[in-house]
Order: C-alpha cells, then sequence, then structure tokens
C-alpha cells in the first residue's frame, strides 16, 4: 500500500508538473479561485510573485479579486408604485457574467409598525431573466418604499447584495393601473409585437415611447379589444420608456428593453509584407514597426470608430463603454434632463416632493440599519436612496454620511497566459538596422471612418514601438441608428526575438536620484545561453548615471546580462541623478559583447521632462531707474509696515553717487530671503523703460482658465484690464496688435457668459459667478464695470445697450434710504456712505465711456443725470474711504471731482510717492487683522496703488497737474507696483491702475527716450557687468548666496529693473502657530474609511468680515473621484453655487457667508474603477478657500487617513505591492557619483576618461565653426592663473582657475557675465597631462553648456567629459583659436 502511495504522488506530481510549467520565460498554469472558502476572509487582492532561482530577482503583479461581488443588476419595469399597483415586474441583468441564479426578496419600509413586520416576500431567479411579482395591499396602502434586496448564488454561500429602491409616488400625477405588459419578457427584438394591456377609463389616451432618453418614437392610438400593439422598428433600440397619458395630466410609464445584433459587422487584421497580406490568426504575432492592415465590413457607408490601445489599461475600462447602462426612468419628464424631453405631462416638483417625503420617512425607519448596497443603474432608486442615507445617517450616532459609489463593483480581473511565436521570419531577407525605439503610446490607434457603399474600407497602419498587446475596439453605426453596435475586439501581439524594456518616470525633479529597471527578454535564443550588455549613450550633462565600478564607465562585466532558454528574461538596475530642468532624452542599447563594438541588438529612446519641485515660491518686484529724479527716504503709511513680518523679499533703494554727478544714481537691490531657505534662482532683467511696449509676459491660458475652465467675472475683468490698456497705449504712437486685438475679443466674449445679454438689446446685467438667473443674482457695480470696458473696447452697440439700460433703470433706486448693495467680494469699503459713492461714481463714468452710444438708446443723457442730484447733495465728512474719495475726484460730475480734487491735493504729501496714505480702516478693524499679517499686508497694498492710481487719473485727466509736483515719479511708481503676470493685485485695483498709466500717457507727450543710458551690475564675488540698455530686456543671473547687488546707472532717461528669485517656500509660523494663525479662514477636516470610500467631513471658521463669499477648492486624492452629488452641506442656509468636479478634485462657491459661524460640508471620495488606491503613494492634496478680491485666504493639506505614522515601516513592509508603473524605490543616492560646489549647484563626475587633448593638428576650422554653430556648445581662451589639486569620490581631479579672455559659440552666453572659470580635469584623461602646466598661459576649452555650473563665487565650473576638448595654446592651434576668438 505504502509503495501504492507513493507512486500515485508522484504520478500527481508529474501531471501538476505538466499543467504548470514555463513555456519560453512565460509561466502558465490553471488556478481555481473559485475554492476559495467564503466563510474565511475573503481575499480582496491576488498577489502572483515570481523569484528567479539564485539571484533573488523578483516580479510581483497584484490583481483585484472579490469573489463576493453581486455581477449583476437589478432593474424595475416601474420605477415607483402607487395604491394601484398589483404586481412589480424585475429585470436581472449580468454585469460580467452570463448566468447565475438569484435570490430575491422584497420588504415594505412603513411608518406603520404592522406594515413593517409583514413577511418579507422571496423569489429565485435567474441572470437574464424577468419575473412578475405580486404586491400585498397593505404595502400598496401604507409602505412609503418597497426595497428590494437580492443575492447570487456562489459556492457555499451568497455574494454581497445589491439593492433597488421603489418608492411610493400615490398622490402625484403618475399612476399605476394605464398599462401593463401582456407577457413578462426581459426584451423584445426588431419587428416583434409587443402586446400592452390598457385599462378602461373613459378618457382619451395617447402613447409616446423614449428609447436610450434620446429618440422619440409615437405610438399610433391602436387599443382594441383593451390591447395596444407596438411594433419594435430598428429604431427602438436600448432601454425605451412607453409612456401612456391622458387629458387630465395622469401619466404611466413602462420600461422594456430592445436588443438588436449586428452579424455583418467584423474586422479582419492582416500583416503587410513585402506587398502581400496575410490574415494574423490567434496565436500570430508582428513585431514594432510592421506594416499592419484593418479591414471593416459592416452595412453600407456606415461610420466606424476605433482604437487601440495597449492591453494593460483594459482594467481600467470594466465594461464596454460605447454602451451606457444608466436609466433615466421618470427624469425624461424634467426640464433638467439632457436628452428627450416630455414636458408638462408631470408635475416635477410635485414627484421630487413625494418622493423625498417617502423616502425621507423610510431612512427614519431603518436609522438603525443604514444599508447601502451596491449602486442601482435605476436613477429614481437612488435619487430615493439619497434621502434614505440621508435620513437614516441624520437620525442615527453615524458620524460620516455615506455616499453612493458612482461604479458599479468591479470585475473580476482574468488571468490569461498565452505563448508566442514568431510566424513571419523570412530568413531569405536581410535584417533591417535596428532602429531607436521611441514611440511607446498608450493609444495607438484612435479615429473614425466611413465605410464605402459596398461595407468595407482598409486602414493601413505601421505598430508603434511597444512590445506587448494590443486590444482593437471598433463600433458601427449607420443612418437610423441612435446608438453604436460594439464590434469583436481583437487582440493583436507584438513581440522581438531580443529586446530591452526602460521602466523609468516621464517626469522627475531636479536633485532626484531614481533607479530605472532594465529589462532584457529573449523569446528566440540562438544558443542556449547568451551574454548580452546595456549601454548608455547619449546622456545629457545634466543627467549623472552610475556606470561602472569606482566611478568609471561601466564595462562588459559591470553591465551585462546573461540569458538562457530556461531563464529568458534578466533585469537591472540604474541609478541615475538629475541636476537641472529641462527635457532629456537618453538613449539605452542593447548590445552583444561590449559597449565599443558590439552589435545593436535593440535600442530605446525616453524622454524625460526634469522639473522644479513644486515646493518654490517666485518672488517678484519692478523698480524704475531714474538718474534724474530728486531722492528722499520712503514714507510709511501705517505702523504695521514697519514690522518685521511685513518685509517684502526683495527691496530697492536709490541714492545719489555724489551731488557734483547728479546724472548718475546707485540703486540697492537688497535679497531679504533667509538663510534657512534655499535659493534656486536670483536674475535681474534690464530693458528701456517703454510703457508702449510693455514686456510683461502674456496671462498663459493656464493662467487664464483656472479649475478646469471656471472662474469668476472679476478674474476676467482683471485680464482684460491689463491687455485692453496695453492695446490702447499702443494705439496711441500709432501701431496696433493683431494678436492683442484677438485676445480682447476672446476675453469679452468670456465675460458676457456672466450676463444674461442677448442681441436683441433687452435689458440684461452681470454676475459675478456666471449667468444672473434672477434679480438676486445681479451685480450693479460690475455691470457698470463690464459696460465700461465694452465702451472702452468700442464693441457693437447690441453688446452695449442692453446693460445700459439696466443701469439707467437702476438709478432711481439710488435715493432709497435702505442702501444696502454687498460690494465686499469685489472691494472691501465698510461705510454706507462710502460704497453708495463708489458706486455711483463707477456708474456715471459709464456715461461718459459710453457716450458715443448715446444716439441708440433714448433718454440715455436724461437718465444718468439724474445722478447729479447724489454728487450735489455729497457731504464730503461723510466720504471716510480714501478710495472712495479719489474716485469721486476722477469719475463724479466736474464741479464735484473739483472739490475732492482739491481736497486731495490738500492732503498730498509730494516729498516721495506714494502721495497719498490708504484711509478707511478703522482701528478695530485693523486690530482684528494683525494676526492675518499676510492677508492685511496684501490688502493695503491694494488700497495704496488704487487710492494714488484714480487720483493720479483725476489730476491728469483734469488737466490739473501744474508744475509743483511731479508726477511722472507717481506713474513710475505705480508701474513698479507691477506683478509678473501685468496685474496690480485685486481685479478693480488692476483695472484702474492700468487705466490710471492710460490716462497719463493719453494727457501727457512723450519726450525722447533713454539717451545712452548705461547701468553697472556689482556685487561680492562677482565681474562687474556693464550693460547699455535697449529695448530688447537683458536678462543677468546673480549668484544664489548673493544678497545685495547694486546698480549703478548714468545717464539721461528712464530704464525699468525687474528682479525675479525663486526659493523654498516661506515657511508658516512657528513657535506655536499654526495656519489660522497666517490665514483668516481656519480649515479642520474629519476622515474616516469605510469600504471603498473615504468619507470626509470639513469644517472651516471665517474671522475676516470682509470675507463674504469663498471659492472652495476640494482636493481628491489619486485614484479617488468626488462629484456635486457626494456634497453635502450640514448648515441649512448654505448652498453651493456652481458645484463642478475634475481629474483634481471638487470646486464651488460659497456666498453669504456669516463672521465667526463654523460651516461644515461633509463629501464622500469613492476609489475609481479598475483602481487600486496604496494610501502611502498617495500624495496629499490640498483644501483651499480663495477670495475673489484678498486671493488665498485658507488652506489646508491633508493626507489620506490610513497613511500611517511611522511611514518607514509601512514602506518597508509593502514594497512588493505591484509596480504598473515607475515606483521611486528607496535607494543610496552616493551611488551616483557627482561634484558639487560652494553654493549648492551640482555636475556630474567624469566617467569617460575620454577628453581630447594634443588634437589640434587635426582640426579643420569648418568642423570648428559646425561644432561652435551647434546649440549648447562653446569655446573659450582662459589665461591660467592657479593650479590646484583634490580628491571627489575617491577621483583625482586637476583644477585649472583662470579668466576668460574671448568666447564664442551658442551656449557660451554664461561668460558674458562671469569671466572666472574653473576647469576641472580627472587624472584618468593621461594623454591630457603631458607636463607642467605654465600659469599666465592661454588653453583653450570646447564643450557644452549643460556642464556649466556657477558657484557662490561667481564662478563658472566646468567638469571636462565625454569628447570634449582641453588644450594648450600652440602654433598647432592655430585653428582652434581662430574659431574661438573671431565671431562668424
Amino acid at each position: 500500500m505504502k509503495k501504492e502511495e507513493e507512486e500515485g504522488n508522484k504520478t500527481r506530481r508529474k501531471k501538476k508538473d505538466q499543467e504548470s510549467k514555463f513555456d519560453n520565460g512565460i509561466w502558465f498554469s490553471t488556478v481555481d479561485l473559485g475554492k476559495c472558502d467564503p466563510t474565511n476572509p475573503l481575499p480582496k487582492e491576488i498577489f502572483v510573485e515570481s523569484r528567479e532561482n539564485g539571484t533573488g530577482y523578483r516580479q510581483d503583479l497584484v490583481l483585484n479579486w472579490d469573489v463576493m461581488a453581486p455581477k449583476f443588476t437589478i432593474t424595475a419595469a416601474r420605477p415607483y408604485f402607487t395604491k394601484d399597483t398589483e404586481n412589480v415586474i424585475l429585470l436581472v441583468d449580468g454585469d460580467g457574467i452570463a448566468h447565475g441564479n438569484v435570490s430575491i426578496f422584497l420588504e415594505s419600509i412603513s411608518e406603520k409598525n404592522s406594515v413593517m413586520r409583514t413577511k418579507e416576500i422571496k423569489m429565485s431567479s435567474k441572470i437574464g431573466e424577468a419575473l412578475k411579482i405580486g404586491i400585498p395591499k397593505e404595502w400598496r396602502d401604507d409602505a412609503s418604499v418597497i426595497r428590494v434586496i437580492a443575492k447570487r448564488q456562489i459556492q457555499n454561500g451568497y455574494s454581497n447584495e445589491t439593492m433597488l429602491y421603489i418608492p411610493n409616488l400615490s398622490g402625484t400625477s403618475l399612476i399605476s393601473n394605464l398599462i401593463q405588459p401582456e407577457e413578462t419578457k426581459p426584451f423584445y427584438t426588431d419587428d416583434e409585437i409587443m402586446n400592452v394591456q390598457v385599462a378602461e377609463t373613459g378618457k382619451d389616451m395617447n402613447f409616446v415611447i423614449i428609447c436610450n432618453s434620446h429618440t422619440i418614437h409615437r405610438v399610433p392610438n391602436d387599443v382594441k379589444n383593451n390591447v395596444l400593439r407596438v411594433k419594435i422598428t430598428d429604431k427602438m433600440e436600448g432601454t425605451c420608456i412607453l409612456t401612456a397619458f391622458s387629458a387630465d395630466s395622469t401619466s404611466d410609464v413602462m420600461l422594456f428593453r430592445v436588443h438588436n445584433f449586428c452579424e455583418d459587422c467584423k474586422v479582419k487584421v492582416s500583416k503587410i509584407s513585402n506587398g502581400m497580406r496575410r490574415e494574423l490568426g490567434k496565436n500570430d504575432a508582428i513585431q514594432p514597426g510592421d506594416q499592419m492592415e484593418l479591414e471593416f465590413t459592416g452595412h453600407s457607408e456606415a461610420v466606424v470608430f476605433y482604437r487601440a490601445m495597449d492591453e494593460r489599461l483594459s482594467y481600467i475600462a470594466l465594461r464596454n463603454d460605447y454602451m451606457t447602462h444608466e436609466y433615466q426612468d421618470y427624469l425624461i419628464f424634467g426640464k433638467q434632463s439632457s436628452g428627450a424631453k416630455i414636458l408638462n405631462f408631470v408635475d416635477e416638483d410635485r414627484v421630487e416632493e413625494a418622493m423625498k417625503d417617502v423616502c425621507s420617512a423610510a431612512g427614519n425607519q431603518i436609522r438603525f440599519r443604514c444599508e447601502q448596497g451596491q449602486r442601482s443603474s435605476s436613477l429614481v432608486s437612488e435619487k430615493c436612496l439619497k434621502y434614505v442615507l440621508k435620513s437614516c445617517y441624520k437620525n442615527s450616532s453615524v458620524t460620516a454620511l455615506p455616499i453612493l459609489n458612482p461604479f458599479p463593483t468591479e470585475k473580476s480581473a482574468i488571468l490569461t497566459a498565452s505563448s508566442t511565436n514568431c510566424e513571419f521570419h523570412d530568413t531569405g531577407l536581410t535584417p533591417p538596422k535596428t532602429k531607436v525605439r521611441q514611440h511607446f503610446p498608450e493609444t495607438w490607434l484612435f479615429d473614425a471612418i466611413v465605410l464605402e457603399r459596398n461595407g468595407t474600407k482598409n486602414v493601413v497602419a505601421t505598430t508603434p514601438d511597444n512590445v506587448g498587446q494590443w486590444a482593437l475596439n471598433s463600433a458601427f453605426w449607420w443612418h437610423g441608428r441612435v446608438s453604436l453596435f460594439p464590434g469583436e475586439t481583437k487582440y493583436i501581439q507584438t513581440t522581438k526575438p531580443i529586446f530591452l524594456e526602460v521602466d523609468m518616470p516621464k517626469n522627475v525633479y531636479v536633485n532626484e536620484t531614481i533607479s530605472p529597471l532594465l529589462t532584457v527578454t529573449g523569446i528566440d535564443l540562438a544558443k542556449s545561453r547568451e551574454t548580452f550588455v546595456i549601454c548608455l549613450s547619449e546622456l545629457p550633462r545634466k543627467v549623472c548615471a552610475d556606470q561602472g565600478a569606482n566611478g568609471n564607465k561601466g564595462d562588459t562585466y559591470y553591465m551585462k546580462v546573461e540569458l538562457s532558454r530556461n531563464s529568458p528574461i534578466q533585469s537591472k538596475y540604474l541609478m541615475m541623478k538629475f541636476l537641472s530642468p529641462g527635457l532629456v532624452n537618453m538613449t539605452v542599447t542593447l548590445k552583444t559583447e561590449n559597449c565599443e563594438t558590439g552589435k545593436i541588438l535593440d535600442a530605446v529612446r525616453k524622454q524625460i521632462e526634469i522639473q522644479k519641485r513644486a515646493d518654490t515660491e517666485e518672488y517678484y518686484e519692478r523698480h524704475i531707474l531714474n538718474p534724474s529724479k530728486p531722492l528722499v527716504t520712503a514714507m510709511n503709511d501705517d505702523p504695521v509696515s514697519t514690522s518685521s513680518k511685513d518685509t517684502k523679499m526683495i527691496t530697492f533703494s536709490d541714492q545719489h553717487a555724489s551731488t557734483d554727478d547728479p546724472e548718475t544714481i546707485n540703486t540697492l537691490i537688497t535679497s531679504n530671503v533667509p538663510d534657512t531657505e534655499t535659493v534656486f534662482l536670483f536674475s535681474i532683467t534690464l530693458s528701456k523703460f517703454l510703457p508702449l511696449y510693455d514686456r510683461v509676459a502674456t496671462m498663459s491660458a493656464q493662467t487664464r482658465f483656472k479649475r478646469n475652465g471656471q472662474r469668476m467675472l472679476t478674474s476676467v475683468i482683471k485680464e482684460l484690464s491689463v491687455v485692453l490698456y496695453k492695446f490702447k497705449k499702443l494705439k496711441l504712437s500709432g501701431y496696433t496688435s493683431f494678436q492683442m486685438e484677438a485676445e480682447i475679443n476672446d476675453l469679452i466674449n468670456e465675460m458676457m457668459q456672466f450676463s444674461n445679454c442677448t442681441s436683441r438689446k433687452e435689458p440684461c446685467a452681470y454676475s459675478e459667478f456666471g449667468r444672473p438667473q434672477s434679480s438676486k443674482d445681479i451685480s450693479i457695480l460690475l455691470t457698470s464695470i463690464a459696460t465700461s470696458l465694452l465702451c472702452e473696447a468700442d464693441v457693437e452697440e447690441n453688446r452695449v445697450l442692453g446693460s445700459l439700460k439696466t443701469i439707467t433703470d437702476y438709478i432711481p433706486k439710488l435715493g432709497r434710504k435702505d442702501f444696502n448693495e454687498d460690494l465686499s467680494d469685489i472691494i472691501d469699503v465698510e461705510n454706507t456712505e462710502d460704497k453708495k459713492y463708489l458706486l455711483v461714481s463707477f456708474m456715471y463714468q459709464v456715461s461718459r465711456d459710453c457716450s458715443s452710444y448715446r444716439s441708440s438708446l433714448r433718454n440715455m443723457t436724461k437718465s444718468f443725470g439724474q445722478l447729479h442730484k447724489y454728487f450735489y447733495t455729497l457731504d464730503e465728512s461723510n466720504v471716510k474711504d480714501g478710495r472712495a474719495a479719489a474716485a469721486i475726484a476722477f469719475m463724479a460730475t466736474n464741479a464735484t471731482a473739483e472739490l475732492m480734487r482739491s481736497d486731495l491735493l490738500s492732503r498730498i504729501n509730494k516729498e516721495h510717492p506714494p502721495y497719498w496714505k490708504c484711509s478707511g480702516y478703522e482701528p478695530n478693524r485693523v486690530d482684528k487683522l494683525k494676526r492675518n499679517n499676510e492677508s492685511f499686508r496684501r490688502r493695503r497694498e491694494s488700497c495704496q496703488v488704487m487710492v494714488n492710481s484714480f487720483a493720479l487719473s483725476a489730476i491728469v485727466s483734469a488737466y490739473a497737474e501744474g508744475t509743483e509736483i511731479d508726477w511722472d515719479r507717481l506713474a513710475d511708481w505705480i508701474s513698479e507696483q507691477q506683478g509678473s503676470d501685468g496685474s496690480y493685485g485685486s481685479p478693480l485695483t488692476t483695472l484702474v491702475a492700468t487705466r490710471s498709466l492710460y490716462e497719463k500717457q493719453r494727457r501727457t507727450v512723450e519726450i525722447g527716450f533713454n539717451d545712452h543710458l548705461e547701468v553697472t551690475v556689482r556685487c561680492k564675488g562677482c565681474a562687474e557687468k556693464r550693460v547699455n540698455v535697449t529695448e530688447s530686456p537683458i536678462e543677468i543671473h546673480i549668484p544664489n548666496n548673493i544678497h545685495y547687488v547694486t546698480l549703478i546707472t548714468k545717464g539721461h532717461g528712464k530704464a525699468v529693473v525687474a528682479a525675479r528669485i525663486v526659493a523654498t517656500k516661506r515657511p508658516r509660523p512657528k513657535r506655536g502657530l499654526t495656519q489660522d494663525d497666517y490665514y483668516p479662514v481656519h480649515l479642520s477636516i474629519d476622515q474616516t474609511v469605510q469600504d471603498n470610500f473615504v468619507h470626509q467631513t470639513v469644517c472651516f471658521n471665517v474671522t475676516n468680515p470682509t470675507i463674504k463669499t469663498l471659492d472652495i477648492f476640494h482636493g481628491t486624492y489619486t485614484l479617488f473621484t468626488a462629484t456635486p452629488d457626494q456634497l453635502y452641506f450640514l448648515n441649512d442656509t448654505y448652498v453651493p453655487i456652481n458645484p463642478s468636479s475634475s481629474a483634481l478634485g471638487l470646486h464651488f462657491i460659497i456666498t453669504n457667508i456669516k463672521t465667526n459661524q463654523t460651516i461644515c460640508y461633509k463629501v464622500a471620495l469613492s476609489e475609481s474603477r479598475g483602481g487600486r488606491n496604496i494610501p502611502y503613494k498617495s500624495a496629499p492634496v490640498p483644501i483651499r478657500a480663495t477670495h475673489p478680491v484678498q486671493g488665498l485666504v485658507g488652506m489646508l493639506l491633508i493626507a489620506h487617513p490610513d497613511v500611517p505614522k511611522s511611514d518607514v515601516v509601512v514602506r518597508h513592509r509593502r514594497h512588493h505591492y505591484t509596480r504598473t508603473r515607475f515606483v521611486r524605490r528607496i535607494i543610496d543616492e552616493s551611488a551616483v557619483d557627482t561634484v558639487c560646489y560652494d553654493g549648492g549647484e551640482c555636475s556630474c563626475a567624469e566617467t569617460t576618461c575620454s577628453v581630447q587633448c594634443n588634437k589640434c593638428d587635426f582640426d579643420s576650422p569648418k568642423v570648428l565653426r559646425d561644432v561652435l554653430s551647434s546649440p549648447g556648445y562653446f569655446g573659450i581662451r582662459f589665461e591660467l592663473n592657479s593650479i590646484s589639486s583634490s580628491v571627489m569620490n575617491g577621483a583625482n581631479y586637476t583644477i585649472y582657475d583662470g579668466t576668460v579672455k574671448d568666447s564664442n559659440g551658442l551656449g557660451a552666453s554664461a561668460f558674458e557675465l562671469s569671466k572666472k572659470v574653473r576647469v576641472w580635469l580627472r587624472s584618468c584623461n593621461v594623454g591630457c597631462n603631458p607636463g607642467k602646466k605654465t600659469l599666465k598661459r592661454d588653453y583653450y576649452v570646447l564643450g557644452h553648456e549643460d556642464g556649466l555650473n556657477s558657484d557662490s563665487y561667481g564662478r563658472q565650473n566646468y567638469i571636462l567629459n565625454h569628447a570634449d576638448r582641453f588644450e594648450e595654446s600652440s602654433y598647432a592651434c592655430q585653428n582652434l583659436n581662430s574659431a574661438i576668438t573671431i565671431r562668424y
């Protein structure tokens, strides 16, 4: 017996080995996952791990799998019930599977306990069937909701539940006894007759069918013997709803399905080789770059949509995305329906109210068992469930509100295995030259074609460079169809006998070290064991790599891989470091024997974008250099401005060199960035002071369209002001710009989207958040501003007259005593009189700006004349805010404006701009805002710019400049406040400032520009630089450790200097302070995880009384999504405006916020379909609160709640997770050799030992010119000053310090500022050290600018590497000397 058992075990092991084995390196086996016992902890993921024997190399894979997933849905043919309902028809559909037994039971939820205790109805069905279930009479009379709970039978138990909620809509115009199908069927087909029983009501009945919420089909009223015969046509397909309605507005609906099939829709895939075509079989494979032919066959002149994408992406699309399975139910009666509508048949509001009542009542009854289950495909059930859960959780102790999963449960991943054979190998052909594979798209084909009349069409395409499997999907449509017919999915396998895969990210950070995975696969090896070597070529200077031991370039042993038929896959990790930002191309080749002479078998080129980290901040300031202006100490307009916390990061101070030289001015630029922060860039830009040609960069599309294309009206006005008045200044000198005109037109069109104006010239207005829906949404101030801008842009009258009518109609309302216009979202003015006169001033300015339109608007002059009385009765003592006073001086009637101008001039401080302080803040208001110093500083600066801009406009527009005050100095000061995007802070300040500078230029005569203006740049450790200021800006880079730069300006005229510093972001206040002390909006969050949801409760409190509106962005974690339906405010008085979602998060607006009131909302983040979240890989995301005027006023960074406090331990424990994309490994950065200098910059260490020396005899003038004409290359001649040596990372370097005498080449711009150079030569370059170098002698270097790095002494460091040239001056080097010293 024992011997027989041993033989039996051997037989079973042999059989098992035959079932599970490797074939050409590909493992396949049958795995019975159904044997998993559901009574034990259920597997949510399948871990597949393979190890190579003896090497430790490991590959792993993670597949999502849930044996308990329902994999079916339940749909009610009538999504509601009433007192007349006798039965319920349910349709059981498969979701990923076609067969299965389903157990269904129905229960009633009622406010009456007797009904609640009624026995449930239990039924059995199968997937793909329809069943009719009778309803007890007590349910019809007293049940609020019928809940359907269904489970699928699986081995040893049942699956998870899926639920359907059917609400009681008795008392609405929807009834349930008008129509009833004679036969219960899951679907109908073309030309089939559907018989429907029609109740005798004594009233005329009409019928209509809507399919897929899109197409409407009229049904003839052919009722005989109470039976309606409906013929199914080819135009009916998908999910259809039959609606019966009568003259008394009663309706009944019934859902049914129509399945149509396309037997002729086919796709044939063939390979073209030597002009011949061969259809691919199931196991055939092709190579990258092969020419393919796709032949589509279908209906005559049908449209075919097709795509071919990487098969690995298929797990994201869990179902055929050409078809949708969301049933609109009764929503066809709603005005908000996106598809076909049947209006006025059903009182939508009454139905919604009834559903809310009954479903909320049901939720209250089941508050201790708030079950959700899988999402239903019925929107009626979903809306009911929303009210059920809201009421259920509101009346229970649960703190987080679960929201519906927007996607059905995922399908189980399918494990497949196959072997590939190269069917098209032709030994008689000469193998083509190995190409560099660099095109690796995830989508190969994506297009639409029209078939010929014979129903066929051929498409020829070349396969990309990917090695793997493509999934080719197609869908057909032809005239008369309203949906697509999905075609058969074809799989195309691409492979190579021996190929290389490079797994590395497309984006990396500066100074980041990564370890790309290089994998070599040999499917068709000529020998049983072969050796290959991986080589790097075209490696840019800004990328360092560990190519060999001890800092030497890799040899065959260091980078070799050995493949065998038993182990055809080998991998290696390569350490790489990236030093400076930009795009780089890296080519990795696979060769035989060695990197120098070996045969190339495969080559892969990857493009990598090196980016700066997101934790940097840019500081930007402008200053006017004017040697002729008088200088005094700047005044402080507010005591708070002296606080050290309020110091700008960049400051300017001017003083004359001496009293004997009044045409020379010294300007000190001070960098106030703390030494604790890292400075990445310090640069200054010099150019002529040309207000006409303002060289500030145009706002990019990314800046304009924030939050995925949604923004507020004030942001559009802000950008339009900059571009419009810049263009108008250009026109003053007779120039124009078609690009600016196009941009102005685009911005005006965008601004019009915030209005309800039409071409019919009817009264219309503007709103901050979108098209005004009611009179409450209208902002008369924004309407006035927008109208003025339209008139300033000379638009056609039909765009202006509507808003002009609204403004003139509003004027009589100003006489009311209860003036309460809320302007807090536009300008932070508290005093009622100030707000009133600001509004009146802007309205009166409209009459001036739009005077050319008076002939088109009757009584326009008379209407605006009514504003005179408000100015005549003005009491100056009631005007507290300086902005209101300056606005009146510019925009009021002539007499009132003159009085206010006189008052302004009496309060001027003409010693130094700004000439006026920002008044208007009450002392108690300032105290409240001291703790929000950053917010207060921005508001104060914006207020100061607005006061002085209004005042300048008031003075120059009335020709009241006089001769005692230098108004040019004030205009210069205003120009200096401009930001890098051309704006001046808040939108209204930007409008006033840009118009002020335009008014100044329009009213004055420009004199000749700069006359030999010269600027000298000096700083410690920098070479002195003299710049003759020209129209073209000149950018000068300053060493990063410098804090002080002196500019010496000589000559007549003006120049503008812009200083820019990029550094790490300023830390938040320390010593116990939190973000609550930094921002006026305090944010907090509470998070819980339940199933595939992250439930978040966010609360915020506004401490600044000027903040009445907030623009909220709520970020979502990677692989999580949120929709507006999943957003719920706990405060009933607050409703989000324009909620929208994107891939980054939720965005919404809250208005009418009360100060110091806690406002909370809940949101549920649901895990994306096919996604698999790993908490520690989810980056923190922000919750940001932004104010239209004050900008960012609150922010909170949040991390996934599953991120542990001790992240290191978890990373170590979970490092074996799948790498579906590149995963950054924890590595030793010292593996990559670099040389770093004082100041923090680094260069790649020399590894090639191939620097070219003593090669002057072989130089050709043409070759040298070509090299220096190539992008990035430079040549220098320097005088040697000193020689030293250094050991870096175990390598010996000789260091040559010198002074650059001549430089040439496209990469030589770095030597224009710094003439000091330090050249590093590694001792392994034996041919470059023939003897002792002579001091004060000239030497030559040919190299590439990517290898240049400046240190803190302003010196350019260059490590000789690759094939750089290093030569000593001699007669033989005359060609090299000429190429460097003579510019061509």
